[in-house]
């Protein structure tokens, strides 16, 4: 009997072996044909464990100045006998120490907006694809209406208004990064509410939450994680263009948006480190 039952069991072992075998296989086979999907995947990665494990680098303090080590070349010694990897900056301060300061920034504004986003549009998304009639028009009209505006100059009035500032900046990119997510859940709910499954669910008397987060979310999070992997690299780019401007981070806090700003004045010294390494 238990022979039988392991001779049973290995074509389906084998099955699933090699049901394994080729996924892994597709998965190298695309990452082979588009390389740039690797280095872009490890390079997020890269920025963010600095952000989440950078603080036990040992690095000088990335806020404090020292105006004898100003524009002290990488790999050098200031007069202060500190090492700077990657040199110092106008007011003597370390750039690596500040750029891993620079990408905490970052990562936790860009991890802050996408994950704003993707619970304030997915959720949108969903009431509107499953309700739909006036509730739905009302969600996709909002978000026409958004996209109406070029998002950069939105951005400098916005922020003018409100002032420079990460919490401005934040809630200003929350606002706008939404749309994608409740495009998407919309247009999957409105597929999926006529499902079996969601009918049976319906039948059985459950409660239109219960059917949205219990039933249909659950089919989107591959995808909805997806959105939000690429709505992380966005918003990052977003928000170091705007504190290049002088609309995000300001100083003391570093960020390499505003890093960037900073060394465009000191590049015809020579100080080329400046405006590169960030």
């Amino acid at each position: 009997m238990s022979a039988g039952s392991a001779v049973l069991r290995q074509p389906a072992t084998r099955e699933q072996a090699s049901r394994r075998t080729g996924r892994g296989f597709r998965a190298w086979r695309q990452v082979r044909r588009r390389p740039l999907y690797a280095i872009a995947a490890l390079m997020l990665t890269l920025v963010v464990l600095t952000a989440l494990f950078g603080f036990a680098l040992p690095l000088p303090a990335a806020n404090e100045p020292s105006l004898r080590d100003r524009l002290v070349a990488p790999m050098s010694h200031g007069q202060s006998g500190t090492l700077h990897l990657l040199g110092t900056d106008h007011l003597g301060r370390d750039v690596a120490a500040r750029m891993v300061a620079g990408a905490r920034v970052t990562v936790g504004i860009a991890g802050s907006v996408a994950l704003i986003g993707a619970v304030v549009g997915s959720t949108m998304g969903l009431i509107g694809g499953y309700r739909r009639g006036i509730v739905d028009a009302i969600v996709m009209r909002l978000a026409d209406l958004q996209m109406a505006f070029p998002s950069l100059l939105l951005a400098i009035f916005v922020l003018y208004v409100l002032g420079a500032g990460i919490w401005q900046l934040v809630g200003f990119l929350a606002f706008l990064s939404w749309i994608s997510f409740a495009r998407f859940a919309r247009a999957q709910t409105l597929s999926l509410r006529s499902q079996p499954f969601v009918e049976a669910a319906v039948g059985l008397g459950a409660s239109e939450r219960r059917v949205l987060f219990r039933h249909v979310l659950p089919q989107l999070m591959p995808l909805l994680v997806m959105i939000t992997v690429l709505d992380f690299g966005t918003v990052m780019l977003a928000e170091a263009g705007l504190s290049f401007l002088g609309m995000g981070t300001q100083p003391p806090d570093a960020s390499w948006g505003s890093m960037v700003a900073d060394g465009r004045e000191y590049v015809a010294a020579g100080a080329w480190w400046l405006f590169l390494t960030p």
